[in-house]
């Protein structure tokens, strides 16, 4: 006699998926737990000391959004924000064209030599900052002890004092930016060359194209996500310029080469001045948050065009 086979027990179709709901948030818990003491906490504490005055020796008082209209009639912040904004204007286009010219020289290498060079290039990106200061620092030594100005000498130039003139510290300083970060761009811009895909240069070869449109028309329509990333990423960094500023010039000469964090270090751990600084904070994160927002939305609306 044979019987008929119980019926499984099977769980509703939303039972699996509120169980991988609670997996996903058990792992990410740890991550959102750092992140929000370490991370939004202090941005909402940057926020709310904007609106008091004071510091940590005497106490803080509220004083709502007078530090706001402080800042803006401030002619040190002024200066310190031109500064930066001289900064980006300078290292990431010179960046962006060095990097773009290194990777499509390295592209088409052996793949060992391009190996060594990424390897060589990226270097800068691991190695200490106090060092690649003092360096740099080294480099640029004023008078004909200089190495840059012993090279400058040989073609009859005269020797400059590139971190001690008002009009040079800002250049050599940039310049220093794109040589410690040159490495990651032409290793990301290598990664966006190495996805286009072969046979649209050989069907543009086949039809009869040159180099120049191959690059026109193929290379710098596929890298324009990538350049897109790199040219968000280098407005950031520069906005967010200090360590440089501070191991090369401390500021000087006559704050010249102040940026804007460095000022606001200089105001927070000089100075005792923490709502003052809390309000320059949450103003360049409002001006970094804005350029972002403008960079992709203007990027993107290339690409869909």
């Amino acid at each position: 006699m044979t019987t008929a086979p119980k019926p499984q027990r099977h769980s509703g179709p939303g039972h699996s998926a509120e169980g991988s709901d609670r997996s996903a948030y058990a792992f990410l818990a740890p991550y959102l737990v750092l992140y929000c003491v370490f991370m939004l906490a202090p941005v909402l504490w940057a926020f709310g000391l904007s609106l008091q005055t004071g510091g940590l020796l005497e106490g803080t008082s509220y004083i709502g959004l007078a530090n706001y209209s402080e800042v803006w009639s401030n002619p040190f912040f002024n200066n310190a924000l031109r500064n930066t904004a001289l900064y980006a204007i300078i290292a990431v286009p010179a960046a962006m064209g060095l990097s773009l010219a290194t990777a499509l020289l390295v592209h088409p290498l052996a793949r060992w030599w391009k190996s060594f060079i990424r390897v060589s290039l990226f270097l800068p990106l691991i190695s200490s900052a106090v060092a690649l200061a003092i360096i740099w620092r080294a480099l640029l030594l004023p008078g004909q002890t200089g190495p840059l100005n012993w090279i400058l000498g040989n073609f009859g130039l005269p020797p400059q004092n590139w971190l001690g003139h008002p009009d040079w510290v800002i250049p050599a300083i940039a310049a220093f930016q794109v040589w410690s970060g040159y490495g990651f761009w032409v290793i990301v811009l290598l990664a966006g060359l190495d996805a286009v895909p072969t046979q649209l240069y050989e069907a543009a070869r086949v039809d009869g194209a040159g180099r120049w449109q191959l690059f026109t028309r193929i290379t710098m329509p596929m890298l324009r996500p990538t350049l897109l990333f790199l040219s968000v990423m280098g407005v950031i960094w520069n906005l967010q310029l200090f360590d440089a500023v501070f191991m090369l010039t401390q500021g000087g000469p006559a704050n010249a080469s102040v940026s804007v964090v460095y000022y606001i270090y200089r105001g927070a751990f000089h100075f005792d001045q923490l709502g003052h600084s809390a309000t320059m904070s949450v103003l360049l994160f409002l001006l970094v948050m804005g350029l972002t927002l403008l960079q992709m939305r203007y990027g993107r609306r290339d690409e869909d065009a």
